[in-house]
Parts: structure tokens; sequence; C-alpha cells
């Protein structure tokens, strides 16, 4: 397995086809990245599981461990557009998905350029609100935001780099990990997330925090 905590951007985020549902979407995308039967962190730990620390998402209200309060605002009407409530379907708010966010970028293992990735995100996006409609980003409509959204994702550097893409990339893996990760680490609150997709978790379940299995014997 490749390093999870390498430089290289995270993989290609999947893309909903036409006529597909939001169930079976975010059901697909999530076993594609081995979030759904997740035995013990998630995404950047996922097969590293001794990097596992004990962490609590941050609550509203809060003092934000990673961001600073106009990064949790801009960051959390993000993730409400990434993945929107809906009747009868959860969305990032449900599961407190920035909370997750702010304390899982506070962990060592990971990396300071995905930290720093995340983090300019929310600038751009914030400065680009302020150019285009003199507002702040959380205060936009959300056709509004999904066009701020999808010009930083589509801005390429004169290097040919796409700083925005790589954010959303990166987004993406972070809410889906606080949507269907086992509630033990602070994510998917009373297993939300695994309900409203009918996902029944494997076995062993961890036990704690930072869990992993033990090695088998003989």
């Amino acid at each position: 397995m490749s390093d999870p905590h390498s430089d290289a951007p995270p993989p290609p985020a999947p893309e909903a086809p036409q006529g597909l549902s939001r169930r079976r979407f975010l059901t697909d995308a999530a076993a594609g990245a081995g979030v759904a039967t997740v035995a013990w962190f998630g995404f950047e730990s996922l097969g590293t599981p001794a990097y596992a620390d004990d962490f609590l998402p941050t609550q509203p209200g809060e003092a934000p461990k990673t961001f600073t309060a106009r990064e949790w605002h801009t960051l959390a009407a993000a993730c409400d557009r990434l993945l929107p409530s809906s009747p009868g379907s959860p969305g990032a708010r449900d599961v407190n998905a920035i909370g997750y966010l702010d304390a899982v970028l506070q962990q060592d293992f990971i990396q300071d350029s995905t930290r720093t990735t995340v983090k300019d995100g929310a600038g751009k996006l914030e400065a680009r609100s302020q150019r285009r409609w003199k507002k702040s980003f959380k205060d936009l409509a959300p056709a509004e935001q999904d066009e701020a959204i999808r010009v930083f994702e589509t801005f390429k550097t004169p290097d040919g780099r796409y700083p925005g893409h790589t954010w959303l990339k990166w987004m993406l893996q972070f809410i889906l990990e606080a949507f269907f990760g086992d509630p033990v680490h602070g994510g998917n609150p009373n297993e939300i997330g695994w309900k409203w997709a009918g996902h029944k978790p494997g076995f062993p379940r961890p036990e704690e925090p930072g869990w992993r299995p033990k090695e088998r014997l003989g």
C-alpha cells in the first residue's frame, strides 16, 4: 500500500453518474475508499492504525483546534454544499463533519501539507466570495457557493497545478470519513450514516479510539 501521508494528491473523487441515487453513489464511493469497512480510524491512517490517536470532534460553540473562526465558518459551509442534508438523507451537518475535520487535522499523523491545503482552501473561497459578491462564503446563496467552489477547483496555476482540485479531494475524503467511519472514532454519531445507507459493520469492531486488531497467532 502506498504511504497515505505522502504529498501526492489523494485518489480522484468519483462523480455521480446521471440517474444514480444519492444513497448508491455515497455507499459506492465509501466502499471504494474503504470507509464503510474501516475497523480502526479512516482514510489517512488506513493501513497504519498505530497512528490513530484518541480525539473528539470539536463541537459547535467550542473554540476550533485547527481553524480560525472565519476558516471554521467557511469550511462548515463548504461541507454543507459538498454533502448537503435533505429530507430523509443526512449530510455533513448531521455528522458534524466540520468538527471532525477540525479535530483530525490537529493529529500529528496528518502531514503539514494536508493541513495547509485545507486551510488555504478556506482562504481562497473567502477571497473569491468577497471579490465576486462582496459577501462571506457562508452568506452566499447555494448556487453562488457552488460557483465559488467550481472556480477554485478548476483554477490552474502557471506551473500546471490545480490546488482547488486537491483541496476538494481532501475535503470529500474527510467528510466521508466523518459520515461512514466507526462512531468510536468521533464521526458518524449514533451510526446515522450507517443506518441511512443500510450498512451493517463487520467484525471485529473497534473497542476504543485508536484500537487495532491483535495479530493472529500461529
